[in-house]
């Protein structure tokens, strides 16, 4: 078959499909125009603008987390920080060659840099040789640091490198109180304690520093620090704990002694004010400093005092006893029959030694902690009312204080206990505690019957002095009677002055307290053999608490009751307390000093008047309370730190002081 021909000659073909394919893509490019410019404009524009910028962001300081009386505890101070930008420090071949010996500025920087900044040295080069404009080499120089990193920059004429300055966290007391506050990250991000818990309200605006650079990555003249690209610092609020820097300090010095004196695997203190539920002191075993806390493990950055569970032991057996008060079960004088044995279906307890004491009014069951008189008095209450009052008293769900990572800690559903449950769970077992719950349950008691919500923070204070937020006494609910209340705190005091809580009296003041030993859970079921956890749990004066303090020591070494090794702990801790608080004995006649001797008037030094002041004299030598009635005849108050006798002061002998100032005084 013919093929038909074209009617147009092959070049006017060739025009047409030139022209076409012409305007085809005219239409193309257009329209991508179109795309770019209009439809895709703010995005070309970003990415143009961030290929000739270098943008840095980093925090402004923190607030500050200070103690009651308004001493820091937490601060932040700008620092250096190092960084490189390869694309400045990179060199041509042909830059290379022209060197002496042959070596770039990477290698020299790598060099010169890794013994000043405790880094490796092939570790550094490979930073200085990547691709890009930005990349940290290190963090929160130290001042010293700093200043070496400073001069082999000039001295070798080092391109690339630079700092920035930042925002870095300092704990002023070190350890102490560590696991309150927490710490912070690298990027001022709260990661434990407070600072984590509050870190919104802490942490400082993030801001942005721009600089223009060129193709190589290099600053432009006259752009570093543009402060049109740099927003204003912002003030942050400062943070009022409750906690007293004293106490704390005084609580910290005895969980070390205790922890060297019984070996322990942990432990925790708190002292807390029964009538409001502010936490005085609260402290940790074992601890860290949070101002280097990467090197410490992490069971240590625990704050034991909220997160550690526990069977209670005995000291949960005041708790059972207001149980049985408000139903009506027992009071103080019901006769209770100890054979120092009791058999519960299958299971037979006995007292801590083994034997018993015969027929007892129920407040001796307290005062001498008779596990057959609990069971009895936990029998009748049944397994319902055990759960329900254990609740009423705030067991099984977290107290709600403004710490992180605090446990609820565990109860029986009442549905799951047999007979043998309900006995154990009056004498403190088959119940799983954190030391806060027990402390504000037994504060109750102290207080007259009002169980409180347990707070930290005191007040957080804005830049212009206004108070955003205010911790203050809060009533969960009203638990037992005054009288109950009453009852329960005479029994007490009788464990301290006459029963198996001696060994935390102080003479002169009236303690009331519990000693409490209880085996420790094994991780496999059952009790791990040997094993125990010792605590002590009072307040003072019985008669008018003004602190309530818990010491519980997990797994001591050696004596593990916690009359031997908890109680003590307790009394030398509040013995500080009470002298540094002027709070005065109960009775004070034939009141020894604290080293067991007395010492008499005529025999003290004395304070010498001059134009309105005093002089003060020499107290070396001299115990606590002997140097507290000294300053008290000028109206000078007493600051102690440590236990034994004098060795240092603050002001000097010799010193003029003003009536009302307080005096330091170290004791060893």
């Amino acid at each position: 078959m013919k093929r038909p021909k074209f009617r147009l000659s092959d070049a006017r073909k060739r025009y047409h499909i030139f022209y076409l394919l012409t305007l085809f893509l005219m239409l193309v490019l257009a329209g991508r125009l179109f795309q770019v410019q209009v439809l895709e404009g703010t995005k070309w524009a970003r990415i143009a603008e961030d290929q000739m910028t270098n943008s840095i962001r980093r925090n402004t300081p923190r607030g500050r987390i200070v103690d009651r009386n308004g001493e820091e505890l937490a601060v932040s101070i700008m620092v250096h920080s190092l960084y490189v930008n390869p694309k400045e420090m990179n060199e041509t071949p042909a830059a290379l060659k022209g060197k002496k010996d042959g070596r770039g500025t990477a290698e020299v920087a790598a060099e010169k840099l890794a013994p000043v900044l405790h880094m490796d040295r092939d570790g550094l080069y490979k930073d200085f040789t990547l691709k890009g404009q930005f990349l940290w080499i290190k963090r929160m120089l130290e001042p010293p640091e700093y200043e070496a990193v400073q001069k082999v920059i000039k001295e070798n004429d080092l391109p690339g490198l630079h700092f920035i300055e930042e925002s870095k966290r300092y704990y002023t007391k070190k350890s102490m109180a560590a696991q309150v506050l927490g710490f912070v990250g690298t990027d001022d991000s709260g990661l434990s304690g407070l600072e984590l818990a509050l870190d919104s309200v802490l942490k400082g605006a993030e801001t942005r520093q721009v600089k223009r650079v060129d193709a190589m990555g290099r600053t432009l003249a006259g752009s570093e620090g543009d402060p049109s690209d740099t927003k204003e610092k912002p003030m942050v609020a400062t943070v009022y704990l409750t906690i007293d820097s004293k106490m704390q300090f005084v609580i910290e010095d005895a969980l070390d002694d205790a922890m060297k004196r019984t070996h322990a695997q942990g432990a925790a203190i708190i002292i807390m004010d029964p009538h409001t539920g502010a936490v005085l002191a609260m402290g940790s075993r074992p601890t860290f400093d949070p101002n280097n806390f990467g090197q410490f493990p992490a069971k240590n950055w625990l704050n034991r005092a909220v997160s550690m569970i526990y069977e209670p032991g005995s000291v949960f057996k005041p708790i059972v006893g207001c149980m049985g008060l408000s139903e009506g079960i027992i009071t103080p004088t019901t006769p209770i029959r100890d054979d120092g044995r009791i058999q519960i279906a299958d299971r037979v307890i006995q007292n801590w030694d083994g034997t018993g004491m015969g027929t007892v009014p129920f407040e001796d069951v307290i005062k001498y902690s008779i596990n057959t008189g609990m069971v009895q008095v936990g029998m009748q209450l049944g397994a319902q009312r055990e759960i329900d009052w254990a609740r009423k008293f705030g067991f099984g769900k977290a107290t709600g204080i403004e710490l992180p990572s605090e446990e609820d800690g565990i109860l029986y559903n009442p549905k799951d206990m047999y007979k043998p449950d309900i006995a154990t769970f009056a004498i403190g077992q088959g119940i799983a505690v954190t030391p806060l719950q027990e402390l504000r349950a037994i504060c109750a008691i102290a207080n007259g019957g009002e169980l409180l919500q347990p707070y930290i923070i005191d007040r957080i204070v804005a830049p212009n002095g206004e108070v955003i937020r205010k911790g203050e006494k809060k009533v969960v609910r009203n638990v037992i009677t005054p009288e109950v209340a009453a009852q329960m705190r005479a029994m007490m005091e009788k464990v301290v002055s006459e029963g198996g809580g001696k060994t935390a009296r102080i003479k002169g003041y009236r303690i009331a307290g519990k000693t409490g030993t209880a085996q420790k859970i094994s991780e496999y079921g059952g009790y791990a053999a040997g094993q125990y956890i010792a605590s002590f749990v009072g307040f003072v004066p019985a008669d008018k608490p003004q602190y309530a303090m818990l010491v519980v020591l997990d797994n001591p070494r050696g004596a593990f009751y916690g009359s031997q090794v908890s109680a003590p702990v307790f009394r030398d801790t509040l013995q500080q307390i009470l002298v540094a608080k002027g709070i005065q004995p109960s009775n004070s006649e034939g009141l020894p000093s604290f080293e067991g001797g007395a010492t008499r008037d005529r025999d003290l030094p004395s304070l010498m008047p001059q134009d309105g002041s005093w002089i003060l004299p020499e107290f070396k030598g001299l115990d606590a309370r002997t140097i507290a009635k000294i300053l008290a005849t000028g109206r000078l108050t007493l600051e102690p730190y440590g236990s034994g006798t004098a060795y240092e002061q603050e002001p000097a002998a010799g010193t003029a002081v003003k009536p009302g100032s307080k005096v330091e005084v170290w004791f060893r």
